[in-house]
């Protein structure tokens, strides 16, 4: 959805000082969500500080792992 920025700017102005510096840091805490780009190697414990390819490592495990299912 998008929303002009004339209006945006008409709902922030009705607003009082308060309630527009809450809007404010919402928007800057999306804005930084936004920017930050999570990998997965930052979330694997001891993998976190070995400059390790996670994606590779697991795309190598999973090939080689033999699927003989049937």
């Amino acid at each position: 959805m998008s929303v002009p920025k004339d209006k945006l700017h008409e709902l922030i102005n009705e607003l009082e000082d308060n309630q527009t510096s809450r809007v404010y840091d919402f928007l800057e805490s999306l804005k930084q969500k936004q920017e930050r780009q999570n990998k997965p190697s930052d979330f694997f414990g001891i993998w976190k500080d070995a400059n390790i390819d996670v994606e590779k490592v697991s795309k190598e495990l999973r090939d080689e792992w033999d699927r003989d299912i049937l």
